[in-house]
């Protein structure tokens, strides 16, 4: 099963993240630098012009005769004349700010909002005219303002723009990891895997779909393997546990009392261990999808008598009672079923019952009819409560690490009955649990 993936988590958002961050990082100082830099070619500009117009309107006084020509709109001017280190004011604008200073001269200075420029213009035989133009910083401050809103807008639109690009491009970059990782979710373990398909992106998830095809080739060699030794192992050791059941079935009954109890304490471990060859050869069979069930109108009935007379030998060493219950209406039910395969899974689920229930338990079967349908529950108290059921029904599952077995019961229950179309739910409340199979009827 395909694993979510939350949105802040994703390829996608952390590049989009990355990219703004480079963007923070470098994009933007570089861009105050570049206005830092504008800025600073603006007030240049600007008091380059207001020197010019200084340097016109100084070529243009005169003294003899006096000769004052009148700044242009938007200009303030003001005329002095050292004497004696004591500036005399020739001409003044109105509205001229105070100057304390002119020193140095030929240079410029703030006032308030104004930007002031001196200029020292030589006169023959009298003492130097120095010649201050002043201009509002309005305009050019207002210049500056525009340049600083269009580049946070140019940034911004840029930012948000190529944010959203990125993510659009990193999702189109990752639909191929998408397929797959889609893909992937839904290999199983089997004789038959299906395959990653491979973009043709030239790239690394073209790389990473071929590597992974070879891994599932790798798989499905590996779990042929041990597929067909279990097959091999189960069929080598049938023979002879067959042979050593009998010959222990037959001893039973001409020898002594004290080694009656030793054959059979060996024909219930034979049995066990007949039980797990049978278990391993199933298992190997649903693995390599080679289980074929031989399917004929069976009773339930005559199953579930089979299926205790194998129990009832542990049932009787834990003296545990097991209660039959057959539905009401009497009369037999009957389906089609394979029954050598369905009697496997009453004796898993009935020494399941039987091995998780405490000493002197009571272990209920009710078998009962509901319209076209028949159900069999196994009911049983247990010794320990679980909170999830239906991952019992996984492979190498066990209720805890201490427990007996293989763990591979209740899979091989699920698996043959998903084989015969049937249902099969597992609860467990106030620590009892419960088995229950629904089975479709063919007839009564």
């Amino acid at each position: 099963m395909a694993h979510t993936i939350l949105f802040y988590q994703s390829l996608r958002t952390k590049a989009a993240a990355l990219f703004f961050l480079a963007f923070v990082v470098i994009v933007l100082p570089a861009n105050w630098l570049i206005f830092q830099k504008i800025k600073a070619t603006l007030h240049e500009a600007d008091r380059q012009e207001l020197k010019a117009e200084a340097e016109k309107i100084a070529s243009r006084i005169s003294l003899d005769p006096p000769t004052i020509p009148l700044p242009p709109s938007g200009y303030l001017l003001q005329v002095n004349q050292s004497a004696l280190g004591e500036p005399i004011t020739l001409f003044s604008s109105p509205d001229f700010p105070e100057i304390n200073s002119f020193e140095p001269l030929s240079s410029y200075s703030l006032v308030d909002t104004l930007k002031i420029v001196h200029l020292k213009k030589e006169v023959p035989y009298v003492s130097p005219v120095i010649i201050s133009l002043a201009r509002s910083t309005e305009f050019v401050e207002l210049q500056i303002k525009q340049m600083q809103n269009y580049l946070l807008l140019a940034n911004g639109f840029s930012l948000l723009l190529a944010g959203t690009l990125i993510f659009w491009a990193a999702g189109r970059m990752l639909n191929p990891l998408r397929k797959i990782i889609d893909t992937a979710s839904q290999i199983t373990a089997s004789k038959e895997m299906s395959r990653v398909e491979v973009p043709s992106t030239n790239d690394e998830s073209q790389l990473l779909a071929n590597t992974l095809n070879e891994m599932i080739v790798r798989l499905e060699s590996s779990i042929k393997n041990q597929v067909n030794f279990f097959a091999s192992a189960a069929h080598e050791l049938k023979t002879p546990l067959a042979i050593m059941q009998t010959e222990l079935a037959v001893s039973l009954s001409q020898t002594n009392e004290p080694t009656q109890k030793i054959l059979t304490s060996q024909l219930h471990e034979v049995r066990k261990l007949n039980r797990i060859v049978e278990d391993f050869l199933l298992i190997s069979q649903l693995k390599s999808d080679s289980l074929t069930l031989r399917k004929k109108r069976e009773f339930i009935e005559e199953m579930i008598y089979a299926s205790l007379k194998s129990v009832r030998p542990l049932a009787v060493e834990k003296n545990i009672y097991i209660m039959l219950s057959l539905h009401q209406n009497g009369g037999t039910t009957a389906a089609i079923l394979d029954a050598e395969k369905f009697e496997i899974v009453l004796k898993n689920l009935l020494e399941n019952a039987v091995k998780y229930s405490a000493s002197n338990a009571t272990i209920t079967i009710q078998l009962d009819r509901v319209a076209n349908r028949a159900q069999l529950r196994i009911i049983n108290p247990t010794v320990q409560s679980f909170t999830t059921t239906e991952i019992l029904k996984g492979e190498f599952q066990k209720s805890s690490d201490h427990s007996h077995g293989l763990g591979m019961g209740l899979w091989i229950c699920d698996q043959v009955l998903q084989l015969h179309q049937f249902e099969f739910r597992l609860n467990c409340e106030n620590q009892v649990f419960e088995s229950c199979i629904i089975i479709p009827i063919d007839g009564i």
